[in-house]
């Protein structure tokens, strides 16, 4: 940090369903330094994309009546999400077939596999700090 100069507070779009793990995940990002707006579907993200930009995104990939993914599409095909690099899918299911684990891959940074531990989402709020989209 440059004495004097404010420091940056990335923006942080939290998509899931589960109404006390996205509580816990945008008060735990908020500690870390984010400025974070929790959603519990993709309405709720594409609402929240109109009126400003998010640095980094953190999407559950099985909501409750649509794909993450998908949301994650819907989002990029308004021009609402930062680069690929700051996309990941959360999910605590191992049982993706491959097809899907290729498609998570190719249109993100990846999948977090739920609970997500704090040293990651320190990582992931540094990293979406050092340069905004």
């Amino acid at each position: 940090m440059i004495e004097g100069l404010p420091v940056y507070a990335p923006e942080i779009l939290i998509i899931e369903d589960d109404d006390a793990l996205r509580g816990e995940l945008v008060e735990l990002l908020k500690a870390l330094g984010g400025s974070v707006v929790g959603v519990s579907d993709g309405e709720g993200a594409l609402q929240s994309s109109r009126s400003r930009s998010f640095d980094l995104i953190l999407c559950d990939y099985k909501l409750r009546s649509e794909n993450g993914l998908d949301v994650l599409k819907a989002l990029a095909s308004r021009g609402k999400v930062p680069v690929s690099e700051r996309l990941y899918l959360m999910t605590a299911h191992l049982d993706l077939t491959q097809a899907a684990r290729a498609e998570i891959v190719a249109s993100t940074r990846g999948l977090l596999m739920k609970p997500i531990d704090i040293a990651t989402l320190r990582e992931l709020v540094a990293t979406a700090g050092q340069t905004p989209c």
